[in-house]
């Protein structure tokens, strides 16, 4: 939790409780996670069927300007499936968030120097594949951010609910 609501609430907030959004953030995190899983599955496999399918020479396919080699297709189906294991645990999805952000903005800082160069490589480097780098880094950067709650923003704070006294009287425990 965030330092400053560490310890028993002030008295001047007593009417207050102190409520984690960790759990709320979670099982929207894993929503986030599994559409990545799929995004990166669907491209992945889009990769290896145009590679073996369309161009049997191994030199990838081009897809919105993307080269599509089989070492790429190999490393999105790798995403695909680590996202889909950081599904079912929080600490992983924390990890697999941090590592892949930290790969995909070194990734995208080497695709500038192929692409500049004009030297795609074996996981195609070019201008398309800076800005796929670039949105996986923001995207995961996003969702590690949303995965730490409390430790970023603190704990929600929600009043208290209070217990209805039962009714006295006729008038509803009125007094006139």
């Amino acid at each position: 939790m965030a330092k400053d609501t560490q310890g028993p609430v002030p008295g001047a907030t007593s009417e207050l409780r102190r409520v984690s959004l960790n759990q709320l953030h979670w099982r929207n995190a894993r929503w986030l996670l599994a559409a990545e899983a799929a995004a990166a599955g669907v491209l992945g496999l889009a990769g290896l069927a145009g590679v073996f399918l369309v161009a049997p020479h191994g030199e990838g396919v081009r897809v919105a300007g993307l080269i599509l080699t089989p070492t790429l297709s190999w490393v999105l189906l790798g995403i695909a499936a680590a996202a889909v294991a950081a599904v079912l645990y929080r600490r992983l999805a924390l990890l697999f968030t941090t590592v892949l952000s930290s790969c995909a903005l070194a990734l995208a800082v080497i695709s500038a120097m192929g692409a500049a160069h004009h030297v795609p490589g074996q996981l195609g480097f070019t201008a398309a594949a800076i800005l796929l780098w670039a949105v996986v880094f923001c995207y995961n950067l996003g969702v590690g951010m949303w995965l730490v709650p409390d430790d970023i923003e603190g704990p929600a704070w929600v009043p208290r609910r209070r217990k209805t006294r039962p009714a006295d009287g006729a008038n509803g425990g009125r007094s006139r």
